[in-house]
């Protein structure tokens, strides 16, 4: 027993020390993938403001930065203290508060548009603003899905929609239970009160959808006196319960075949009017949510996709792997903190020791 203890004492030490001399080696050898979403004039919690934006700029400004549509001509190999900068969605904040900072500091970035809103929700970017931004060399635009939605994975209630929801979830939850276009401060109102489940990108897994009555034989439960009487973890358990046990009468199961459709449509969309607009094909996929798609990265690839992104927590080897580029989220960091993790390596390093 005691030689045993002894051996594996030895094994973690051998590895520590390979770890230590590989990170001693190898901590220039990695480039961090910045990922935002928003950029607010006073940040709120998970939202930088347009200080704190242009405060991690200016540590950036020395670094040599890139856009998604370089990679390919760099051989999808990044020189040392490289940086790439991201946002997600396309929200309008973008060309308004973080494009002027990026200009100022000459700093190149990558927005992932969900296409079905350009130009068509106050929140998000028009097409004019997307162009300014593409022709002034400095930001590239790539694949986000048409429309970000998304299906249920559980049918466990976990919530109800109400007016403290994240706009941005009821947005990207609206059509699973309407058909018409989603309208800021109408269509969030016919919302309210419906039940919330687990959900996960519709490009990830086939999952389940709310039938067309669902929301009307659901608003008659929710007027009757005995609904009305239970605790909010009442009408949780209730729901969950009666959803599981009637789970045809509310929901369908969305097939394989669907889910097939969803996938190509969502990608082959958004790729075709990105293309259209721009005159530029995109081949760079962020995933939804960070859900990857569960099938074969093959089939992605068939519709385009060169270079898959996630929202995964990580640094990145000089030489891309394009399967797989690690973001880390530069929204609530302090100043000091951005900088440590802007410079700290052993996230991917010690992922090849302990993988």
């Amino acid at each position: 027993m005691l030689i045993f203890l002894l051996r594996q004492v030895l094994i973690l030490l051998v590895l520590l020390v390979l770890g230590y001399i590989i990170y001693n080696k190898s901590r220039k050898n990695f480039f961090t993938c910045l990922m935002y979403h928003s950029v607010y004039k006073v940040g709120i919690p998970g939202i930088i403001s347009t200080t704190e934006f242009e405060e991690q700029m200016k540590v950036i400004k020395n670094k040599k930065t890139f856009k998604m549509e370089e990679l390919k001509g760099l051989g999808y190999k990044l020189p040392k203290n490289s940086v790439l900068i991201t946002f997600d969605d396309g929200y309008k904040n973008n060309y308004v508060e973080a494009f002027p900072i990026l200009k100022k500091y000459g700093i190149k970035a990558t927005i992932f548009l969900n296409t079905k809103y350009i130009g068509k929700n106050d929140f998000y970017l028009n097409w004019d603003q997307v162009r300014e931004m593409y022709d002034s060399g400095l930001v590239d635009f790539q694949m986000h899905t048409h429309s970000h939605a998304i299906t249920l994975k559980h049918l466990k209630v976990t919530g109800f929609y109400d007016n403290e929801s994240s706009p941005y979830f009821r947005r990207e939850s609206y059509s699973m239970f309407f058909d018409d276009f989603y309208e800021e401060n109408v269509s969030g109102k016919k919302m309210d009160g419906l039940p919330i489940c687990k959900s996960v990108s519709q490009i990830s897994i086939p999952g389940h959808k709310p039938k067309k009555d669902f929301v009307e034989k659901y608003r008659k439960i929710e007027k009757s006196e005995e609904f009305k009487k239970k605790s909010l973890k009442e009408r949780k358990e209730f729901l969950t319960k009666l959803f599981k046990e009637k789970q045809n009468e509310f929901f369908y199961e969305v097939s394989e075949e669907e889910f097939k459709k969803t996938v190509e449509f969502e990608i082959l969309e958004n790729k075709r009017i990105i293309q259209e607009k721009l005159n530029k094909t995109p081949d760079c996929l962020a995933y939804p949510w960070g859900h990857r798609y569960k099938g074969s990265r093959e089939d992605l690839r068939k519709l385009g996709v060169d270079i898959f992104i996630t929202t995964r927590k990580g640094a990145n080897s000089l030489k891309i792997n394009k399967n797989w580029i690690y973001r880390l989220s530069a929204d609530d960091y302090s100043i000091e903190d951005f900088k440590k993790e802007l410079n700290n390596g052993t996230t991917a390093i010690y992922r090849k020791i302990f993988k």
